[in-house]
């Protein structure tokens, strides 16, 4: 009986602590960030990989600076800072413009045998770094990319909202995790050790 006592009294605080984390309180998406993404954070992602298509297309078919301006616009309107760099890691305010020393974070992104999106929570700022695939039509331009799969990287920085992880998705998550805790919390009280004992003792 002590421990059907035991694991009745485990579920029920497991489904205590579920079931609060269906409201609004800690612990928030960039805590949780490190074990899951949310699909908030999915969706940030999704937005920069089509702000990075858009630039590499402006760059390509018409004038590279407009490109940047395009970048601008995007930094003014959505709160975001965006940066710019080349395969060796400077960064490039401008065409043809170099600024700085060779960033250690983009390298290290852009230089594994297979580069990708690199994300990740910093403070109150939430961290994206896309590198930027060579393309044929790239090659109007960086004639001297030496055949390599990626040719720069583009870093976007913005805050995000910890709230906005108290969504459909997560009430979903814990609402089933605390029926399957109820649906164990039952078998549990239903469960009878004593009786397997009993009837070994009767035969």
């Amino acid at each position: 009986m002590k421990v059907k006592f035991i694991f009745t009294i485990l579920i029920t605080a497991l489904m205590l602590v579920s079931l609060s984390q269906i409201f609004s309180i800690p612990p928030y998406a960039g805590d949780l960030y490190p074990v899951y993404k949310s699909g908030y954070f999915k969706e940030l992602d999704r937005g920069f990989r089509i702000v990075t298509d858009s630039f590499v297309g402006i760059k390509s078919m018409a004038r590279p600076e407009y490109a940047w301006i395009f970048l601008k616009d995007i930094e003014i309107a959505h709160d975001m800072n965006i940066q710019v760099f080349d395969y060796r890691g400077y960064s490039i305010p401008a065409p043809g413009e170099k600024a700085g020393r060779p960033d250690r974070q983009i390298l290290k992104v852009i230089n594994t045998i297979h580069p990708k999106t690199h994300s990740e929570i910093q403070g109150s700022r939430y961290v994206s770094i896309i590198p930027l695939s060579a393309r044929g039509e790239c090659k109007f331009c960086h004639s001297r990319w030496n055949n390599r799969t990626v040719i720069g990287a583009l870093r976007f920085a913005r805050s995000y909202n910890p709230a906005i992880y108290y969504t459909a998705e997560r009430i979903i998550i814990f609402v089933s995790i605390t029926i399957l805790l109820g649906v164990l919390l039952y078998a549990v009280l239903r469960w009878d050790p004593g009786k397997s004992i009993k009837e070994l003792f009767d035969k």
